[in-house]
Parts: structure tokens; sequence; C-alpha cells
């Protein structure tokens, strides 16, 4: 008899771990063989955007930067943070400690073995609060059977929902692309993660030809410190599919110079209850003969080992206007997640209201989820600030899609602080359990993701497949989604820059 969400303390627990994924619904992103596709938060991916009909403009007027502006315009959409994710068989042998362990090496035994060929590529993802793999690629971890409970949790967002089921403890893994070698295996010595970790395996999420793999949440990335570098792109090729991102290093510590990262931004661990650590919750399973204790809630972040998991997430504030300032028109403060896994960023329809802005967007969003597909409206803000020691960051006509969000620490989001902000930085995330974190960020550099035949080099050859594509729209045979490097619908002027200004960087010494 299937065990599932008993009794008040189960729904409590699914009440206060609050599950939600930013997993991108049109596949991980990271697949960029049919062009564009970006990430939101709440489990909505865009794929597609327009005007409104009443405009009639083309996809070149949908481009970001129509004319000069007084601070850098970023796109619409940034990078993905990709990684190898693998699992082993490592728990704690006391039943009663629900506690995650962290480690800095492979331990334990392949649930599918060998771990460094049954892998997926996934998304490091600050927007969840559970870590979670899809179906089939649950089968390929070896997540099945004895390691799968009966008891369920929903998951989902702005789009629907759907039931995932709750694993045994077990180990979880995860590196950079550049860990996996030109035979294809992954180095085991350098990946990290954490054992003792009850998942989420959901059915499979697919928008199209492109679907979910795996996401690492936050009761990993909480304790971890992440460089992520967007001018070293790691390309790698899995069967029919190629995924490209910034290069990506997990540590213990944060160990880049502060003359490479000037700017500090800072980021706070809020939700439901403070947090000190990670773990699951577990009860006896009454139909169990033998009384065997169980996780009826996935790892999330907690106060207490032995405490009910509340989840949580980092959040940063960011200052908005729109229109000139005055004294009846001032700088919106909003307090804003910080969301690794999202390309685009998020305002809440408040704060539309708030901005004054017009009931007509400047561009439609169709967006798809686990509920199927939504339209989302998007405006350009004319100004908006990001404090930082070392000086604040600035920017003009930010792209942002306008969807309501429910916050980890309860009530409605202030916003979603997306990867577009840094399409053109490195940054490292240094979260603290304890006191104030930061997201180091480095000053402009070369763009990435212009190695457009992946041989690791910007050379004449990849110029060539840029100029094969010039001028084209995802409606032209020769449209070459790898050359949008704006994700902007349209190969143009912009792109052609992004691809000069990286070329230029690559021939210095």
């Amino acid at each position: 008899m299937p065990y599932r969400k008993m009794a008040l303390l189960l729904l409590f627990v699914a009440f206060v771990v609050g599950v939600r994924f930013d997993i991108a619904l049109c596949g991980t992103g990271a697949s960029r063989n049919e062009g564009p596709s970006i990430r939101l938060s709440n489990g909505l991916n865009i794929v597609s955007i327009r005007a409104p009909a009443e405009r009639s403009l083309g996809p070149a007027s949908l481009t970001a930067a129509g004319e000069p502006t007084v601070h850098p315009q970023p796109p619409l959409a940034g990078f993905q943070p990709l990684v190898a994710i693998t699992t082993s068989d490592r728990r704690k042998s006391d039943d009663f400690d629900w506690e995650h362990t962290l480690e800095d090496s492979y331990v334990g035994r392949p649930l599918n073995a060998p771990a460094d060929e049954n892998y997926v590529v996934g998304i490091l993802d600050t927007g969840a609060s559970v870590d979670l793999i899809t179906k089939p690629y649950a089968d390929l971890l070896g997540l099945v059977g004895p390691y799968l409970t009966e008891n369920e949790q929903e998951i989902g967002g702005a789009g629907g929902t759907m039931i995932a089921q709750i694993t045994r403890p077990v180990g979880i893994f995860a590196a950079g692309l550049g860990a996996i070698g030109p035979d294809g295996r992954l180095d085991l010595s350098r990946v990290s993660g954490h054992t003792n970790v009850s998942a989420l395996v959901s059915p499979a999420i697919a928008c199209g030809s492109e679907e979910v793999t795996a996401a690492i949440g936050n009761p990993f990335l909480a304790f971890r410190t992440t460089e992520i570098r967007v001018d070293q792109p790691r390309g790698i090729r899995m069967g029919d599919k190629t995924y490209v991102g910034p290069d990506i290093e997990i540590h213990s510590a944060y160990t880049p110079s502060a003359t490479e990262y000037p700017r500090r931004i800072p980021v706070e661990l809020g939700g439901m209850s403070p947090v000190t650590t990670a773990g699951y919750y577990a009860m006896f399973d009454p139909f169990d003969p033998l009384w065997e204790v169980i996780p009826t809630s996935p790892t999330a972040l907690t106060m207490f080992a032995l405490g009910l998991p509340t989840g949580g997430a980092l959040f940063t504030e960011m200052g908005v206007l729109q229109g000139e300032p005055s004294p009846l028109n001032t700088i919106q403060n909003l307090r804003v997640m910080l969301d690794t896994g999202a390309q685009a960023s998020i305002l809440h329809p408040n704060l539309a209201a708030r901005l004054n802005l017009p009931i007509e967007p400047d561009f439609v969003t169709e967006s798809c989820g686990i509920g199927g597909r939504v339209e989302v409206p998007g405006y350009y803000i004319d100004y908006v600030r990001i404090n930082a020691w070392g000086g604040a960051l600035e920017y003009s006509r930010v792209p942002f899609v306008i969807l309501e969000l429910q916050s980890p620490e309860g009530g409605p989001l202030d916003g979603v602080l997306g990867m577009n902000f840094f399409w053109n930085r490195n940054v490292v995330l240094e979260p603290s359990v304890t006191g104030g974190g930061f997201l180091h960020v480095s000053d402009p550099v070369p763009y990435a993701f212009v190695d457009l035949n992946f041989d690791e080099l910007v050379d004449v050859a990849d110029f060539a497949i840029f100029a094969s594509a010039w001028r084209t729209t995802p409606e032209d045979p020769a449209w070459n989604g790898h050359c949008d490097f704006y994700l902007d619908g349209v190969i143009d002027s912009r792109d052609f820059q992004a691809f000069a200004e990286a070329w230029g960087a690559a021939l210095q010494p």
C-alpha cells in the first residue's frame, strides 16, 4: 500500500519545504542545437519572444539595444552554470541521523557503475530548494528500485504541478564541464558533493525535443563557493546534443584574488527560519513489518539536524527606476532572489504597478512549464542599480518579464536577479549560513560561447560559421542559434561585435 504524505505532520513538512524549481522546461537550456531557450524561475522556460501584435515589429526590433544607453545594457538571457552530476550509495548508518555530509571528493559505490561514465549534465541552481533528477536520467544515475521510496512531493510553478518521488539517502556529486575528458569520462577526483541526501525524482519534463535532466540546489550550494568563468567556455557533446557553458569550479573557500573580482554584491540566506545545515525528515513506515525509517521529505535547508526542513534561498537588493527621477518618481528598492538557474530576470506584478508601467508590454514571451504554455509580458526598465562593495553596478534599459512568485520567506517575491546581468562578467558565489555572503563580480570580460565549432579556438573557421548565419532569424534555413549570442532571435551587428571582441581577446598574447 503506498506510503504517502501522512496526516498533519507530513502536510506541514510539504508546506514548510515549499519545494520550487527553476529548471529549464525546454531542456536544461544547455543544448543549443535548436536555437534560443531561456530559463525562467518558478518552473518556466521562455520558448519564444514577440512584440505586441499592434506594434507590428520584426525580430530586429526586439533587440535590447535599439539606441545607445548611459549604462551597459544586458541582454534578455545570460549564461547557465552547467555541471556533470553523478551519484553514489553513501549514506549514514544511523537511521536517525538525517543531516547531509559535505564531501570534497567522490565517496561510496556507484549506484550505476561506472560513475565516470554514467553521469548527466545538469544545472547549479540557487533557485531550487532541493536536488532533483528527472526520468530517464534518474535511471542512468541508478536512482531506481530500492533507492526510491513511495513517498511523494508535489513540485511545479506558474505553469502547473506534478508529483515527484522522494529517494532514499544517497550521495550526489557535481563538477564543471572541464572535468569531462576527451574520451567522455568524468574525472571523479574533481567532483565534490554531499551524501546522506534525499532527492526528488520526477517524471520526464520536456517541451518539444528538449528536456530537463537534473538540478543541484541550495542544500549543497549554500555551503560551497562556486566560481563561474564566463570568459572560459566549455563545450561537450553527448549523443546528439552539444552542451556549452562557462567553466565552473566548486571550492570549499573563496580563492580568486580581490584584483580579479573588484566588486562584491552582498547576499544573505533567507527562509522561513534560520539555517545551520541541510537534512531530510523521516518517519517509520507503518506498512513495513520491520518498521523501517524512510524519508518523508527531501533534503532541504533546515535550522538543525533533526528539525523539519524549511528550505531557503539567497537574496540581495536592487534599485529600479522607470522614467525621469523626481520627488514623485523615486528609485524603488527591491529584495530579490539571486537565482543562478535563471537566465532572465523577473519582476512581480506589484512592481509593475509601483513603476507605473503601461498595460501594453514592450514584448511578450511564450513560456513553457509543467502545466503547458503561458504568455508572460515583458518590459524594458530604464535604470537598475545593484549596490556593491567596490562600486555599484548600473544598467540601462534592462529587460524583465513580469511573473508572480512566492518567496521562500513567505509572501510575494519582489523579483529574481537572473544571470543576464552578468552576461560578460565572471562571478564567484560565496554564500554564508552564519552571516553575510557575497557575489564577487569581475570587470567585463570577452563574451563567451563564440567557439562555434567547439575546437577550443576562436579563429577564421568560427568566423565562416558566423558569416553563413549573418542577418538570419529562426525562420531562415541558414539560421544557427549558436551565433545568436544575445538570444534575441536575430543575428546582427550586436552579435558581430560580441564575436569580434572575443576574437580580439583570443589573439592577445
